[in-house]
């Protein structure tokens, strides 16, 4: 419930202006950097995933108690689902052909999934704050989801479901955002580790408990003192 001194502007000051920035970085990643499949380094790697962490946040940040009363729920929502299905699902279909006619390139099917896929992770998220849900689980299902993203499950999985090729392959050198954070091409088995060890990340920030966390923030604290 709102107290009388309740202020829409004070009460997401965090959150509004994250939103800000999150269109900001989504405006910079699509139409100032290089909007291409590869990914040259580490740092680019970083600032094509910014859009969506800040993002992420602002839905952490945004008052339970003013998106119920704005009915948040009612419009945010709908207008998500619309957006996938008038815009992405028929743009996936149209790319899709003309794929097939030989006016686009498999690197555009792509570029369209990379943006569908934080969309709906940013969606997945809100439904749940507005429904309720914690600033904390808005951030651990963030911080999941998007180690998921990046754990190279998805190249192994279409690889997988390729009938054109033999197996999985020895090299994964389609894999960009793992080659840039090994500092080489993977192959097969470190592909594996690497997913591997993305995947058990997802499931400690999904899992630790808090106190755990705290703990860890008491003893990073510059300046505390030891008891005792």
């Amino acid at each position: 419930m709102l107290s009388t001194s309740s202020s829409f502007w004070r009460d997401n000051r965090v959150a509004l202006p994250l939103g800000a920035l999150a269109v900001a970085l989504a405006a910079l990643v699509r139409f100032v950097i290089p909007y291409e499949r590869e990914i040259s380094s580490v740092w680019m790697l970083l600032v094509k995933v910014t859009p969506q962490l800040a993002a992420l946040a602002c839905v952490a940040w945004l008052d339970v108690a003013w998106a119920r009363r704005l009915r948040l729920h009612l419009v945010a929502l709908p207008a998500i689902f619309l957006g996938f299905l008038c815009y992405f699902v028929p743009a996936t279909f149209m790319t899709a052909l003309d794929m097939v006619d030989g006016t686009a390139e498999f690197e555009d099917l792509y570029l369209h999934v990379v943006v569908f896929v934080p969309f709906i992770m940013i969606a997945l998220a809100l439904a749940y704050r507005v429904g309720g849900g914690s600033r904390e689980g808005v951030l651990r299902v963030g911080a999941a989801m998007t180690i998921l993203q990046l754990s190279g499950l998805e190249d192994l999985v279409a690889v997988m479901l390729n009938s054109r090729l033999d197996g999985i392959p020895e090299v994964w050198d389609w894999a960009h955002h793992i080659t840039v954070r090994l500092g080489h091409v993977a192959t097969r088995n470190e592909a594996y580790a690497f997913i591997a060890v993305h995947v058990v990340l997802a499931v400690l920030a999904l899992a630790v408990p808090r106190r755990l966390f705290a703990a860890l923030g008491r003893r990073l604290r510059p300046g505390r003192r030891p008891a005792g």
